[in-house]
Order: C-alpha cells, then structure tokens, then sequence
C-alpha cells in the first residue's frame, strides 16, 4: 500500500521539506506527496510550486491512512500543529534520505533529518526534532522532543538538548554539556558549560544574552 502523506507549512522549510521528500525513494513506493496544510492560501503564489496547498491544519480531519509531516521551523508552532493533528488521530512518518546513521540510533515520531546529517552510535531523539544539513551529533548525544537543530552545528558526545531548544547553524556544543528546555544556541556560538532553560546564548564562550518567554 502507498499511503497518501501531507505536509504541515508550506513556507520556506516546507519546500525545502518537499524537495527532499521528492528525491526519497520511497516517494510515490512507500508513500505520496497529496499537498500541503496551511492556512495562507496564498504563500506559494508566484513561487511555481508543484505542490499545492490543499487544505488547512487547523481544520484538517486525517482520514484512515493518511500521513503527515510537521515542517514548521520554530519549535513551539510546530508542537501546536503536531499536537492538533495527534488529537485528531494523525500519524506522522520521519524523513532521514541522505542522512548517515550509526548503529542503535533511537528516534521518536515526526523527526526530519536532512541529507548529510550524521549521528553517531547511541544518539537518542525525541519526538518532531529537526536535523539540517551536515550537522554532526556525537554518540550518546541525547535530544528531547521538538527541539531544531541546525546547518552545520556540532553536538559533542554525551552532550543533552531538553524539549524546544534551538540549535543554530554553526554552533558547537561540548561534549558533556547540557542546553536546557527552551534555550537558544546562537549561530557560531561554542557552549562549554550547561546552558540554563529559556536563555539564548551567543559568543565563543557562549555567555547569556537575554531571557526567552516561558515555555
């Protein structure tokens, strides 16, 4: 059977979602790419998409065999969309075509996992977590749910990334070290000690900047 899959967002991260999903081999063997759900109707005018927006998350009722991606970016909005679907019954499939993995690597429902990302033996992923391009996770390296990891980033072995944490592109994180639940890695910033919860750090050493909303 060939399940119909849609895409949550059809912003600048959903297409670059769909062009990754468009060169999976198991698009249109495993599964099929039916459109997006978004609520702006009009976000891809203009853009030559060959996928439309067929409908709307919000409203969206999944039928017995759909399938579904969360492509949203920031990860709070993505919890609200996947949370709303989930209550509705959806089931949502992970994306890794091109991603290198080592043995006993565990992930939860909903990841997305960019070509030429790498994780090591023993990584742990939670739930609808995001690993762009030639991001490197180190082994045992442990990752909560909804957390966004970027374009190049590196998470040295035995490191932890709590729930909704952003990783940015280029940042380093020492091995051993803990980035809390909400927290914010700036781009280019290398973390050598814990990161406390709800705080963006920046700089090399990575020194707090401000405090985040609460999660």
């Amino acid at each position: 059977m060939t399940y119909p899959v849609f895409i949550i967002g059809a912003g600048g991260w959903g297409r670059e979602v769909l062009a990754q999903m468009q060169a999976d081999p198991a698009c249109g063997t495993v599964w099929h790419i039916c459109g997006f759900l978004d609520s702006r109707s009009s976000i891809l005018d203009g853009l030559g998409c060959d996928v439309a927006i067929v409908g709307d998350p919000t409203t969206y009722q999944p039928g017995p065999d759909d399938r579904f991606v969360c492509a949203i970016g920031d990860p709070l909005d993505r919890a609200r969309y996947a949370r709303l679907l989930l209550g509705k019954g959806a089931r949502f499939i992970w994306i890794r075509s091109g991603a290198y993995l080592s043995p006993r690597i565990r992930h939860g429902q909903g990841c997305i996992l960019c070509h030429r990302a790498q994780l090591s033996p023993d990584v742990r992923l939670g739930d609808f977590v995001n690993v762009h391009s030639n991001a490197v996770l180190g082994h045992d390296v442990r990752v909560g749910n909804y957390v966004q990891i970027g374009a190049m980033a590196f998470i040295g072995g035995g490191a932890s990334v709590d729930d909704f944490a952003t990783i940015s592109p280029h940042a380093v994180i020492l091995p051993g070290v803990h980035i809390g639940k909400g927290a914010v890695v700036g781009a280019g910033a290398v973390a050598v000690k814990d990161v406390p919860d709800g705080v963006t750090v920046f700089g090399n050493p990575a020194r707090v900047i401000y405090q985040n909303s609460t999660i």
